[in-house]
């Protein structure tokens, strides 16, 4: 009796004392902890290694944790960051049959009507060569400079060599065989490629050593050398997350880190045009270009490493004591690494930015997808979460969640495969972009959360021209552009041309229901013009690999996210367009290219 007494008294009372400590515990933690805010993130970081993480669950925690020497403001315009302030400059060396051919052209050059037109800083006569200073990189100036001198320059020869030992012995012997004002530069490209400019007048010089040292395998003349510089002036208030001061040994330390072979760092590409750095005092950080690169300047936002801590670590010191327990200047610092489950950063008092962070840390939950995602938010085990399109109306009218709205860098898009003879007339092209419906995707698909695209840059980027309108849904238009091109109804109803049907194949990865929508509705427009459109769903990395990176489909679905950046040159240059490239539609225009061409030595 009284072990039921107890079962049906004693039981009840253990349980509801377990349920008050449960509850003040959980009140206490709260108002303990009321000013941290716990964010979802798909997927475990990697590394917290700025230099080596490519996954953007990394990069979300980084942000937090590490500054780079250059921001994007809220207008997305350059800002420094690490760097106070900056300076763009360029050398530009013109070489002469002699040195008092050289001096003529340097007094040409110093007189103030030429140096009002080019912005040239200083002019400088070093031997048979002439070194201008100018204010601004980009190749327009020295070459109107070229084309205006009285004493012609010599135009040099560049050449890349695939060497048959290793590059850098047969860069020893370029620079023993030819003198100083023969060899204006060599450069290792590559365990076996070598890059050299000479004069032409060491033509025969240079072929002789070839034969012996490897082939050609790219030559072109080179009027000049221009070499862009960026000097960052340091904030001299930074300390990093253990107290020590941020100099401009860091800044040369990350480019080494990147540089380094050893580190395998995703981000080597945007910096092998740099020729050196340099420090010439703990707040001055110089960067000198082999030619002009002006998307150089947002590279300069990758988060800068403690050169205190890491300089001389080998890269399995940097995996066991800093890549899970970094040390940044951020806002925030590391705190904790729970694997499987959470990344805690916590305020920063020493934060050199004012104001210093109103939270008092921050805790990065990982999820394995968007189902586990959304059901974190709504039992309030994270704060924030970016929702779904045709999630939000769930969640406006809901008093208990606040609902913000803000345009993304990213864009879906059909893309027709230009290297098929069915899309290569550009009437073709525009009937097909008249006959899909965008807007009634935008409403049914992204349930009003979008906006039809106007081309290949979003809304809210500062080189966005709104004057550019949207091709309008007209099926009558795009019919009598069909019919200028030369397709007509068949038999069937399906339109014909030289007896082929218009018939294609739309591919798009499966698990992606925006795009699968997109398909879909896309080919019932087309097929109400005639145009028969089969649709295709395959897994992520079979599209990608058998399909997309080959260049083996007639048309796809598929999006971009951008940065900030307008440097468009690796989607859409007539370069790009090969297997494994990014030009995946296969887009050629002269034009086109010049202006990407142009664009990327534009600094102003």
């Amino acid at each position: 009796m009284r072990s039921v007494r107890w079962f049906i008294v004693g039981f009840p009372l253990i349980f509801l004392l377990l349920f008050a400590a449960a509850f003040w515990n959980a009140t206490r933690l709260g108002v303990e902890r009321k000013n941290e805010m716990s964010l979802g993130v798909m997927g475990e970081p990697s590394t917290l290694n700025p230099i080596q993480q490519a996954d953007s669950a990394a990069s979300q925690v980084g942000a937090a944790i590490f500054n780079g020497l250059l921001k994007f403001d809220q207008n997305l315009e350059i800002v420094g960051d690490l760097a106070s302030s900056w300076d763009l400059g360029q050398t530009t060396t013109f070489f002469f049959d002699s040195t008092a051919l050289a001096v003529e052209a340097a007094v040409q050059l110093e007189s103030p009507t030429s140096r009002a037109s080019w912005g040239i800083r200083s002019v400088h006569v070093a031997g048979s060569a002439v070194r201008v200073n100018l204010a601004m990189p980009g190749l327009a100036e020295s070459r109107a400079m070229v084309s205006s001198l009285a004493v012609k320059p010599l135009s040099g020869v560049r050449m890349v060599l695939q060497t048959k030992g290793a590059a850098r012995e047969a860069r020893e012997r370029f620079v023993a065989d030819l003198p100083p004002e023969g060899l204006w530069r060599s450069r290792v490209a590559g365990e076996k490629s070598l890059e050299i400019i000479f004069a032409p007048l060491w033509q025969e010089t240079v072929e002789k050593l070839v034969q012996s040292l490897g082939t050609v395998v790219d030559s072109e003349p080179v009027p000049f050398l221009a070499e862009p510089e960026v000097v960052f002036h340091l904030r001299r208030d930074v300390r990093w997350h253990d107290g020590a001061p941020f100099t401009a040994r860091d800044a040369a330390f990350t480019y080494q880190a990147i540089m380094d072979e050893k580190t395998a760092s995703p981000r080597r590409p945007d910096f092998e045009l740099i020729e050196r750095v340099e420090t010439p005092d703990e707040a001055t950080f110089r960067v000198i270009y082999r030619e002009p690169y002006s998307p150089a300047l947002e590279s300069w936002m990758i988060a800068m490493l403690p050169a205190h801590l890491l300089d001389g670590k080998p890269p399995e010191w940097w995996v066991a004591h800093f890549n899970r327990s970094p040390v940044g200047t951020g806002p925030f610092r590391f705190d904790q690494w729970k694997t499987n489950e959470f990344i805690r950063v916590v305020r920063n008092p020493d934060f050199f930015d004012a104001p210093a962070p109103w939270l008092d840390g921050i805790v990065y939950r990982f999820m394995p997808d968007q189902l586990t995602l959304r059901l974190a938010f709504e039992t309030r085990q994270i704060d924030f979460w970016s929702a779904e399109p045709w999630t939000v109306n769930a969640f406006v009218n809901d008093p208990r969640f606040d609902v913000f709205t803000s345009p993304t860098s990213s864009y879906t898009y059909v893309g027709w495969n230009l290297k098929r003879p069915l899309f290569q007339d550009s009437r073709v092209r525009r009937a097909l972009a008249h006959a899909v419906d965008v807007p009634s995707m935008v409403r049914f698909i992204l349930y009003g959360h979008g906006l039809q695209s106007t081309g290949i840059f979003t809304p809210q980027m500062w080189f966005f021209d709104p004057a550019v309108k949207p091709f309008p849904y007209d099926p009558e238009v795009a019919r009598t552009l069909l019919a200028e091109a030369g397709w007509h109804p068949g038999p069937d109803g399906i339109l014909q041309k030289d007896g082929e049907r218009f018939s294609f194949t739309l591919m798009t990865n499966n698990g992606n229901e925006v795009r699968r929508d997109i398909a879909t509705l896309a080919q019932d427009g087309l097929r109400a013009l005639g145009i028969e459109v089969k649709v295709e769903l395959y897994e992520w990395s079979v599209f990608l690999k058998n399909h997309v990176n080959k260049g083996d489909f007639d048309a796809i679905v598929l999006g971009w996210s951008l940065g900030n950046g307008y440097d468009q040159y690796q989607i859409w240059h007539s370069s790009q367009a090969n297997p494994e490239q990014l030009n995946v539609v296969g887009y050629r225009s002269p034009e086109a290219d010049r202006l990407l061409e142009d664009i990327r030595q534009e600094y102003d």
